[in-house]
């Protein structure tokens, strides 16, 4: 039958509706149904799209809700049809049929398109039908579905670039991901389709575009805004915008170097121009020259000739590093050496194949060794045996030599060398026997020197008085100049680890550095007359304290220090994977705890000290908060402030219980705790006849600094959730205790080498925080008198179960400390036992550079 007749006919005898909709209603469908799932629709705008999709007719409700879940549905997930359209004189209808069986899904040719084609209505697939190839139109006639997922596709991408222009970024986003999902269907489904390749490179060079219009504009704001917080994010947020731009450029121009878009002239190449130029700028602004040359590198490597700004960047560095190399020289000559140093450092880091670089810089570490330290606090003292002052340990062992130094971790303790000569204990362990050699005569060390050092500390009215070693020792002999018996009262495991005192040679303190501190903190550490034969001369070091973590890490990859003393775990983690910096790690964890006031009637209090424990989430505290979720061997909650190794089998573990497991968070539990030690003290004051004591707001101390204020800040959140009100008090750069003693807690960092030393040197009567249990100290006193091994570890096992039950000291984690360096700097141990453990060996010495 005619097409004519075939139309009355449906419309008389079936209930298909006599004119199917249009593909342009059938693509607004699909753009209104369900957003990305990263849109930030409500089931609210669900309801609401539905109501404005779903037909107004007198159809029942549940036909309504059926049609508008069917035209939220996005095209390429309906059922598949194809189009239809009549010529005029059928008045261009429309015909929504089944898919049809075309070879290929390709047309055939038109001198074949002639007679009648079978077809079945979408809506009426069991009946088949016949249309008249002569009645279908011209252009656009038959329209396969693949087509109009594409045409849908393309149109959403013209939509998300239009959103992208008027700022609506958010929506932008959105349409280009929707897009993407049709893209990828039509490439799983039918890679075939023509215009695909058109499309999809199209989607790439629009959304690059788009990507680059938000990156400007972010940057437009950071120049307008105050903040600097805010200026720092909103460059952040510039940077990934062109970031991920110049991939999806790369992308394009790889799939097609020749792509020019539409009818205009505006190529892949240029685009990525602009973009790379701005990206390159942002790596400058940040001083990562290695991420500058290494997208210099790529660009000029795959695309050639091709980019001018991979020559315009090129130059522009060489130019820089040339002018820092001159300036270099000229302060070189003008024996500025600090200056000349930082000036090459920056040579190196923006150029490092600059012709005379690499050998002004060793010829200036040969002439002028110059090291500079970025420090996370100043040392306002020198301390080498200081337990919790990190800075002044840090300093301390780069100016003073101990008598007896730590040299590395051994099965049972760890093994001790003396820098003055070699000492040793006899075979029935009662004598420590010292044999002074002396490599420099102009500072002689006799025995008479080391025996009255260790008279030193043996007086109990003197400040360098040892308990441990005045009830070990019973007599000093000077047998030679150079050779000091000292007997002992009993054997001991360990003498040795005692005598990390600072030396003495007549009323000055031996010394391998001098040490000179500036209003700035900034602090220079000369040489003194070198103490061994060494050929080179040692280097002079600077510290340089940066109060923002940022800006340290900007200075190093800049080349304006060569190392940081210590990092935040999280950029310690991120800096592991960038180029030109090294990342070590120190061999001995921190130990974090909170000390506690007991002046304060609820912190003399044991209940309320547990109380805290239970009322902190510590391992949310360190894995979360500190770690961002990554595993660091070495770093856990602990159940005592005693070191508990950093692997499975760690020697230096000795003095931890494993059994004794820390307690759990439970705020439930600490705030009953906080119940039953206020009842505790009301009835402790009622016997008193004195008015009971009331919890009042805490006051939290903690050292300066961003990692120290995270976790006070963390603490006082999670205390408050259980009504324990605190404050927090920063101290001044440097401090680790408070000088005025107005505090409640004060969050500590300890670093033990030798718990069998260690721990009565922090609980002690003279220790950081002597311990007011008698328990603990008559503990203390049993280490000091250990004959051996066992004895010692069951002391200390025991010192940790009164440790734990008591919660004198509230223990919080130990954690693995990192510092950073850059890849020129030669000497340095990957795991050092302290900072400054080879600094006399250290030297920058630049890697050879290959075109």
């Amino acid at each position: 039958m005619s097409v004519c007749l075939l139309l009355f006919w449906l419309a008389a005898a079936t209930p298909v509706r006599a004119q199917e909709p249009s593909p342009e209603p059938e693509a607004s469908a699909a753009v209104d149904a369900d957003p990305p799932s990263d849109s930030s629709e409500t089931a609210e705008d669900d309801q609401q799209a539905a109501q404005e999709v779903a037909p107004d007719d007198s159809a029942d409700e549940s036909e309504d809700v059926e049609e508008a879940t069917f035209r939220r549905r996005r095209l390429f997930e309906q059922e598949p049809y194809d189009l239809i359209t009549l010529d005029a004189a059928n008045d261009h209808e429309v015909l929504k049929v089944m898919p049809l069986p075309f070879p290929g899904r390709q047309l055939p040719e038109r001198a074949k398109r002639a007679g009648r084609l079978k077809i079945r209505l979408f809506d009426q697939r069991e009946d088949e039908y016949e249309v008249m190839w002569r009645h279908i139109a011209e252009e656009d006639g038959i329209v396969f579905f693949e087509q109009l997922v594409l045409r849908e596709a393309e149109q959403l991408v013209q939509q998300a670039f239009q959103l992208g222009r008027t700022g609506e970024h958010s929506q932008s986003k959105s349409k280009f991901d929707e897009a993407y999902d049709y893209f990828h269907w039509l490439m799983v489904h039918h890679p075939e389709v023509d215009g695909l390749d058109r499309g999809v490179q199209d989607y790439l060079y629009l959304n690059a575009g788009t990507l680059f219009l938000i990156g400007a504009q972010r940057e437009a704001e950071a120049a307008a805004a105050k903040d600097e917080d805010q200026i720092n994010a909103l460059r952040k947020r510039a940077f990934d915008k062109y970031a991920r731009a110049v991939g999806i450029l790369e992308e394009l121009i790889d799939q097609n170097p020749r792509y020019v878009y539409g009818t205009t002239k505006n190529t892949a190449f240029a685009l990525l121009e602009r973009v790379a130029d701005r990206l390159l700028a942002w790596y400058q602004r940040e001083g990562n020259f290695v991420a500058v040359r290494s997208l210099l590198e790529r660009l000029q490597k795959q695309h050639k000739d091709q980019l001018g700004v991979g020559r315009t960047w090129q130059d522009r560095l060489i130019d820089e590093a040339t002018r820092r190399r001159d300036a270099a020289r000229e302060y070189m000559q003008a024996e500025r050496y600090a200056e000349a140093h930082e000036a090459a450092g920056e040579m190196l880091k923006i150029w490092p194949r600059l012709p005379g670089g690499r050998d002004l810089v060793v010829e200036l570490s040969r002439v002028y060794p110059l090291i500079v330290v970025s420090v996370s606090q100043p040392a306002l003292k020198v301390d080498p045996t200081s337990l919790d002052n990190f800075a002044a340990r840090r300093a301390g062992h780069l100016v003073y030599p101990t008598l007896i130094e730590f040299q590395e971790r051994g099965p049972e303790g760890g093994r001790y060398a003396s820098p003055f000569g070699s000492v040793q204990q006899s075979d029935d362990r009662m004598q420590l026997i010292f044999d002074l050699q002396n490599s420099n005569p102009g500072n002689a060390m006799t025995g008479y020197d080391l025996s009255r050092n260790l008279l030193a500390m043996t007086d109990p009215y003197g400040d360098r008085y040892d308990p441990a070693w005045s009830s070990l020792v019973s007599t000093i002999q000077v047998e030679d100049v150079m050779r000091v018996r000292a007997s002992l009262r009993h054997p001991h495991v360990l003498p040795q680890a005692i005598l990390r005192s600072q030396f003495q040679v007549d009323d000055r303190i031996a010394s391998r550095y001098t040490f000179e501190q500036s209003e700035e903190f900034e602090a220079r550490f000369l040489p003194v007359e070198r103490m061994s034969a060494s050929d080179q001369p040692r280097p002079v070091i600077i510290e340089r304290f940066h109060e923002q973590p940022r800006a340290a890490i900007e200075d190093l990859r800049r080349g304006r220090i060569d190392m940081i003393d210590r990092l935040l775990p999280a950029d310690a983690l991120r800096l592991r994977h960038e180029d030109g910096i090294q990342i070590g790690v120190y061999a001995f964890p921190t130990l974090m705890m909170l000390a506690v006031n007991t002046e304060n009637p609820f912190l003399a209090n044991r209940t309320f000290r547990r109380a805290l424990v239970y009322g902190i989430n510590r391992q949310v505290i360190l894995e979360q908060g500190l770690f961002n979720g990554q595993l660091v061997e070495g770093s856990r909650v602990v159940s005592a402030p005693l070191p508990a190794g950093t692997s499975k089998n760690d020697p230096s573990a000795y003095a931890y219980d494993e059994r004794i497991t820390p307690y759990p968070y439970d705020p439930v539990m600490a705030s009953i705790l906080v119940g039953v030690a206020t009842q505790q003290l009301q009835a402790i004051a009622e016997q008193r006849e004195e008015p009971g004591p009331e919890l009042e707001e805490l006051v939290l101390a903690h050292p300066f600094g961003e990692l120290h204020r995270f976790i006070a800040r963390q603490i006082q959140m999670q205390l408050e959730v259980f009504d324990v009100m605190c404050q927090l008090r920063e101290l001044e750069p440097g401090q680790s205790r408070v000088p005025d003693d107005r505090y409640d807690l004060l969050l500590m960092e300890v670093q033990m080498f030798e718990p069998l030393v260690d721990a009565p040197r922090l609980l002690g009567e003279r220790g950081v925080v002597p311990a007011r249990d008698p328990y603990v100290n008559l503990s203390l006193r049993r280490l000091y008198e250990s004959e051996n091994w066992r004895s010692a570890r069951e002391n200390l096992h025991e010192l940790h179960r009164m440790l734990h039950n008591d919660a004198a000291l509230i223990p919080l984690w130990q954690m693995t400390e990192f510092f950073a360096y850059h890849d020129g700097l030669r000497g340095i141990r990957q795991r050092p036992i302290f900072f400054y453990q080879d600094a006399e060996r250290w030297r920058i010495v630049p890697p050879e550079q290959k075109d």
